[in-house]
């Protein structure tokens, strides 16, 4: 085991035995670790991109001589969801007056 798969594997035996708290392990591992939000979110942004580029893939793999520019276009289409900023705010439907 490296130092710090050893640190993780002492906090978190200190926390299921009770002496620390999800904040105290979160400070105790850092904030990239899978306790902190900020090490979630990286761990979901990353597996969000990932099958992204395999779904790419997919349609790239599709290409069979007729379909060509539409199979590159859906793959180009996928990745360029990855570069669009994501909306902090759920959007609303307009109210209709009655």
């Amino acid at each position: 085991m490296t130092y710090d798969e050893q640190k993780e594997l002492e906090t978190l035996r200190a926390f299921a035995a009770g002496q620390l708290t999800i904040p105290k392990v979160t400070a105790e591992l850092g904030p990239m670790s899978l306790w902190s939000k900020d090490g979630f979110d990286a761990e979901i942004l990353k597996a969000v991109e990932a099958e992204r580029e395999a779904c790419a893939k997919v349609c790239e793999e599709y290409d069979n001589g007729r379909h060509a520019n539409a199979a590159d276009l859906c793959a180009d289409a996928i990745r360029a969801r990855g570069k669009t900023q994501p909306q902090t705010q759920p959007q609303t439907q307009p109210q209709t007056q009655e």
